[in-house]
């Protein structure tokens, strides 16, 4: 049964055609700046023709990077999409565009844990919360063998659990997980620091550009201090927030995935795990594995919705 999958973000658009547990057909384009929803809904019609020109897969799955209750196909806001600031049925508008087959539509971050739980490192495990370290912090959940989603979608967004309750009171960030380890929130509170006189690499390399997970890691890998004391707390906070993850839903395995997990490397995922160990209830271990689906977790777990959506 050959399916597509489309994993939507806010630069890229990526399109497979999966047929048997394989992708046989890929296709990449540049997510539209402008044009609103309307554009961007385009772009995706055009990504699933151009992998699929016979028309062959039975339907279309799509992770979209924000909350959709489930079994509804919209997309309520998305703040990292162009014009994207009210419900849009991307189940609907995708169908009318393919040919009416049926669409099937979840967050990103559920779907690339459906990827790795089917797919990749959580393989054989049926309770594992799947962790993606990027722009912000996303996440999945896999229990008793099944993603949950909850009632409104929102199961598993780990980036906006509170690591440091004092941080809102005193007028700062909100205290969020996403404050401390997302890339967007890093690289803001590199430059503050730089330009209070705490000189980095990190800075003076990236200019006016974007820090991005390269340079996070040529700066830790040249002694950068500002470097490691920010990644210090970066592996600090995820694991304060996934002991909070392990206590409450005794979860076997984390998956930690993402561009800035990949970078950051084998050393990062060792040290949240040993502060993971010091934090969980009776000092239960709970292995970090990482993430083996890579940049096309997002479309390959999207594609695996149409299998859901069609048992």
């Amino acid at each position: 049964m050959a399916s597509i999958g489309i994993d939507l973000g806010g630069t890229k658009i990526l399109a497979v055609l999966v047929d048997n547990g394989e992708v046989s057909s890929r296709h990449k384009l540049s997510t539209p700046t402008t044009g609103g929803p309307r554009a961007i809904l385009d772009a995706m019609g055009a990504a699933a023709n151009e992998v699929d020109p016979s028309g062959a897969a039975v339907g279309i799955g799509v992770g979209v990077p924000g909350p959709v209750a489930p079994g509804s196909g919209v997309l309520r806001l998305a703040c990292n999409l162009n014009g994207w600031s009210s419900p849009v049925d991307v189940a609907r508008e995708l169908s009318v565009r393919c040919d009416r087959r049926p669409v099937f539509v979840d967050n990103d971050c559920n779907v690339a844990t459906l990827a790795e739980h089917r797919l990749g490192a959580g393989r054989g495990v049926d309770n594992l919360v799947g962790v993606f370290l990027g722009t912000g912090v996303g996440a999945g959940l896999v229990l008793d063998g099944r993603l949950r989603r909850g009632p409104h979608g929102m199961a598993g967004e780990i980036g906006h659990t509170f690591v440091d309750f004092r941080a809102q009171a005193h007028g700062q960030h909100q205290g969020e997980l996403e404050d401390y380890a997302g890339r967007s929130a890093l690289e803001r509170r590199a430059r503050e620091l730089h330009f209070r006189g705490e000189s980095s690499l990190l800075v003076s390399e990236a200019g006016e550009g974007p820090i991005k997970s390269r340079l996070w890691r040529e700066a830790l890998d040249s002694g950068d201090r500002l470097a490691i004391r920010l990644i210090d707390q970066a592996s600090e906070a995820l694991a304060a927030a996934l002991a909070t993850v392990v206590n409450l839903l005794d979860v076997e395995i984390v998956v930690l995935g993402g561009g800035m997990a990949e970078r950051l490397g084998p050393a990062f995922r060792d040290d949240v795990a040993r502060r993971l160990a010091s934090r969980t209830f009776a000092h239960q271990a709970v292995p970090i594995r990482a993430a083996e689906t890579g940049d096309s977790s997002g479309a390959l777990g999207a594609a695996l919705l149409v299998e859901e959506g069609r048992a």
